[in-house]
């Protein structure tokens, strides 16, 4: 082995580590027995992760490795280099050091960059915001064109309903009520693939990926295809960076990445030739290294993800609810678990905490790259951020529970005024807010006005990025003095029914996920299964594909506990994502996107 000074190399330009240009000033190279060269501080780092061996053939680096794990101290002290690297390197200028003094500063220099983020040597393409702003206009042509020339396009609608036409005025209940959520088409349907490409909002996006040794094999192999079939996915304006992560992250992108051909063509390589598996999990390694890329952004696109990855658990427990909080606004955590050695229940707090991101459980190797698609699906369709939906009633009228698993404010209920902070809403997406409403009796007769309170909706353009505020729409409740008992006004909305038993079902999966023992789980989703066949809206569709879901019985409790961990969020969010054959009930939440680039990742199988 040996070091040099800027150095050329005949093979690559490179650093395959870090991306970077390998020749840079100041910068020491490392020429490994393999005859490979990396810049000395990325060696040095890797080899200081417990990673022994070239990135590049796997060759062993045990004298680099020995000399790496010998303390440094911050004044250049005697190392012991072998006997076989004693000798001076040649060099073009009769004053250039020998190996022994190289090789201790290029230790130091090593040491000390390592000991700054972990995220320093990323660099980042700037967005060119006017380019994007063109963008967006073209986008939102596209939509006026498809809504017949309207000027002003209300992006998302939103509808009331109640459980019941009407309550009698002197009595007081407690009924259920709903706001639906509905976001029309991105683009018509007669939109050509050309436009569908093209169209559409540009996003930041950060892949971390598990390349532990429980990822050997295929799995690792069609983990490198659909990191290929993301980077084919992105557009020149889009921006990609990926980490993989074992016991440590890597930066294998050098930050985050304009998706131009050359750009693309320089991460395939980077995937063919530094994606391996082996090593510990460490998933808090990656996150903070995603994280810290998002944070430190100088320029943003409209939308920014995180996607993460893993087959496994850490090997040792750790809380990331601090380092979640430091996820920048605007960016969602999609979560990813691969077989049943995850912890769900981590993955599924940190998409949860991740802004309000999905997780997914992949049961099958080969499902990997559709589960990527259908979340790509989501993002590339992205219509409104930060929303917020208003609840006002009149008088005594409260909302006294929540059914929809999105934060509100107040947080302590009952209240009058309600505030659901939902994050985003993409195309063709629908969202249905169940809550419990307290009728109060009436001191008065109401003079015939039907209306006791109203929502609007507040939120950001993901296309143009103006704030809208939309008109709001009333809750219709008659309050007469009297109502015979087969008065239609007191025939159970159908609309609300449904959408309480999924609403009840995703709740109950989530407690019987937490629910330690087997049985006692089973015996909470027979008691919802028995709610959902006495209800008004048994024979829907939904309704019978979730009866089948919650019937089937897993062979242990790790399966069951994986599995309904990823139906529960699917049906809390009203999202689509990857589904096992148990649980078919969600794919009536897919759209059209999801659907179109799933049939694009199939190529990469």
């Amino acid at each position: 082995m040996s070091t040099m000074i800027n150095s050329s190399n005949p093979a690559t330009d490179v650093c395959s580590i870090c991306l970077g240009a390998l020749v840079q000033p100041n910068m020491d190279l490392f020429t490994t027995a393999c005859q490979h060269q990396f810049h000395f501080v990325c060696l040095a780092k890797s080899v200081e992760a417990q990673n022994h061996e070239c990135p590049l053939c796997r060759t062993r680096l045990d004298s680099l490795s020995s000399i790496i794990h010998t303390p440094v101290q911050s004044t250049p002290i005697p190392i012991q280099v072998p006997a076989q690297a004693a000798a001076p390197v040649a060099s073009s200028s009769s004053t250039a050091p020998g190996l022994w003094f190289t090789l201790k500063r290029s230790l130091n220099n090593a040491f000390s960059w390592m000991s700054k983020s972990s995220s320093s040597n990323s660099t980042e393409d700037l967005v060119d915001e006017a380019v994007v702003r063109a963008l967006s206009a073209r986008i939102q042509g596209a939509r006026q064109r498809a809504a017949n020339g309207t000027t002003e396009l209300a992006l998302i609608t939103a509808t009331t309903t109640l459980e019941f036409g009407g309550q009698v005025s002197t009595q007081a209940s407690n009924i259920y009520g709903m706001v639906t959520l509905k976001s029309p088409s991105l683009l018509p349907i007669t939109a050509s693939e050309k436009e569908l490409n093209e169209l559409r909002v540009p996003i930041d996006l950060v892949c971390i990926v598990d390349v532990s040794g429980s990822m050997e094999g295929e799995k690792i192999t069609l983990l490198k295809k659909t990191l290929d079939y993301i980077i084919d996915q992105m557009g020149p304006l889009d921006r990609l960076a990926i980490v993989s992560f074992d016991t440590a992250a890597y930066n294998r992108s050098n930050g985050l990445n304009m998706m131009t051909h050359a750009k693309q063509q320089t991460l395939h390589n980077a995937v063919a030739q530094s994606i391996h598996a082996g090593g510990g999990t460490y998933i808090g390694s990656g996150l903070e290294m995603g994280i810290q890329m998002l944070t430190s952004r100088r320029t943003k696109n409209p939308v920014g993800a995180m996607l993460l990855l893993t087959d496994g658990q850490d090997n040792q427990h750790h809380d990331y609810s601090q380092l979640m909080q430091t996820l920048p606004d605007g960016v969602v955590c999609h979560t990813f678990g691969y077989g049943l050695g995850h912890r769900a229940a981590l993955l599924s707090q940190l998409a949860e905490q991740g802004h309000g991101g999905t997780f997914t459980f992949i049961d099958q190797v080969d499902a990997i790259a559709l589960a990527f698609a259908t979340a790509l699906g989501t993002l590339f369709t992205c219509v409104a951020q930060n929303l917020s939906v208003k609840l006002e009633f009149d008088n005594s009228y409260a909302v006294t529970h929540s059914h929809s698993i999105y934060r509100h404010e107040p947080v302590q209920l009952p209240s009058s005024q309600v505030t659901f902070k939902l994050n985003d809403l993409n195309s063709e997406e629908n969202r249905n807010l169940v809550f419990q409403l307290n009728v109060p009796a009436l001191v008065e007769q109401s003079n015939n006005n039907d209306i006791i309170g109203h929502v609007s909706l507040k939120y950001t353009d993901a296309i143009n990025r103006r704030q809208i505020q939309t008109p709001a729409v009333p809750f219709l409740l008659a309050r007469p003095a009297q109502l015979a008992p087969d008065s239609p006004l007191l025939v159970v909305n159908y609309a609300v029914d449904l959408q309480r038993n999924r609403a009840e079902t995703s709740r109950v999966l989530k407690e019987a996920v937490n629910e330690p023992n087997y049985e006692r789980a089973r015996e909470l989703l027979n008691t919802q299964l028995a709610k959902i066949r006495a209800s008004v809206s048994a024979q829907d569709p939904l309704c019978q594909q979730l009866i089948r879901d919650l019937e089937y019985h897993y062979t242990n409790p790790s399966q069951f506990a994986t599995t309904m961990t990823n139906m529960y969020m699917q049906h809390g969010q009203e999202r689509y994502t990857y589904s096992t054959a148990t649980t078919m009930s969600a794919n009536c939440y897919m759209t059209s996107g999801q659907e179109r680039f799933r049939t694009l990742a199939s190529r990469y199988k």
